[in-house]
């Protein structure tokens, strides 16, 4: 029974160490991918006749692409803190596990 149990734990972990990696995935591409949106959003601007760098910024950081796509960040990073934490709990729960161990082991030995 105990082996089902923690054959069950692991595959638990692994599918959260794989939603983990898949959610930082998507955070990583959101993050370089923003530096790129907004190259290509002040670019647009400048052709556009934006002449100063600050405006060209301005007018991307305010444009709806760069909007939508910093919203999906957020949401991309919410995801991988669940995530995270979700496996903080895994490692949580086996110190806890870990320390019933020794506890029980330290007990048996003192009565024979």
């Amino acid at each position: 029974m105990q082996d089902i149990s923690k054959e069950n734990q692991l595959n638990n972990l692994r599918e959260i160490g794989k939603n983990h990696a898949q959610a930082k995935r998507k955070v990583t591409i959101l993050e370089h991918g923003r530096q790129i949106l907004l190259a290509d959003l002040m670019k647009k601007y400048m052709l556009a006749g934006e002449k100063t760098v600050a405006g060209q910024d301005r007018e991307a950081r305010a444009d709806d692409k760069y909007k939508t796509h910093i919203e999906a960040l957020g949401y991309a990073i919410e995801e991988e803190l669940k995530w995270a934490w979700e496996k903080r709990i895994v490692e949580i729960n086996f110190e806890k596990w870990k320390t019933n161990m020794i506890s029980n082991t330290i007990e048996r030995k003192h009565y024979g």
